[in-house]
């Protein structure tokens, strides 16, 4: 799962480079009429919406992106929390990945037809995208028990359209130049943190076991034992 988060990631940032390099700077003056031009909503893909223009291949990697996004998402529970998520969390968590899958699709097929292919389910689907995977990874991040788990649930929260939309999403024109990099980054720093658990759960484990082991030598003591052992004790 850590690998196909941060491919996702990996593609949204690969998507925002065709939109915006050679037009703004990641830094520095983007107040030129060719960033200017740039930010306006016309080419947005995250989804793309009429009227459009497709900007080479943003399309189709964005929602490839979302398409291995949704692959990542399924088993995030479980890899997350260490348990098996109960039903409401089940409903949150097919809801998210099926608008996801949605999204990636029709900004795939945009980018291959030239031309806006709208989701299944049209605006439900957009607006259960944008509105969802908030409250999945709200509720990983409550359930997480390492640190390293509840850092991934905070950066895809950081990550989703919700919070993107509403912060760095938003430009001095219309869309902020560089913000489709921002949650592909956020999303490898998920992957990566999704990686330590995983090297460090092993060790827990471990740790957890070996703790059991002694607890339960210190319970199975016989009596005389630990009589014998108070007796010397005053003796001494």
């Amino acid at each position: 799962m850590a690998t196909t988060l941060m491919a996702s990631g990996g593609l949204l940032y690969a998507a925002s480079w065709q939109r915006w390099a050679g037009a703004c700077p990641w830094r520095g003056n983007q107040e030129i009429q060719r960033c200017e031009t740039r930010m306006d909503h016309l080419y947005d893909f995250l989804p793309p919406q009429e009227p459009w223009t497709p900007v080479g291949p943003a399309a189709q990697l964005a929602g490839a992106s979302l398409l291995v996004l949704a692959i990542a998402l399924l088993p995030l529970p479980w890899a997350l929390t260490g348990r098996r998520p109960e039903l409401p969390s089940v409903v949150v968590l097919l809801a998210t990945v099926l608008s996801v899958t949605g999204v990636g699709l029709a900004a795939l097929r945009s980018g291959l037809e030239g031309a806006v292919v709208g989701p299944v389910g049209s605006s439900v689907t957009i607006w259960l995208w944008v509105l969802v995977p908030p409250l999945l990874f709200a509720g990983v991040a409550v359930s997480s028990r390492g640190w390293a788990s509840r850092v991934a649930a905070v950066l895809l929260i950081l990550a989703s359209p919700l919070v993107a939309f509403f912060t760095y999403a938003i430009g001095p024109w219309d869309a902020q130049p560089w913000w489709e990099a921002i949650s592909g980054l956020l999303t490898c720093g998920a992957g990566a943190c999704v990686l330590v658990e995983a090297i460090r759960r092993p060790t827990r484990r471990r740790d957890a076991a070996a703790e059991t082991a002694v607890v339960s030598r210190v319970q199975t003591r016989p009596w005389w034992a630990a009589r014998g052992h108070r007796t010397e004790s005053r003796h001494g």
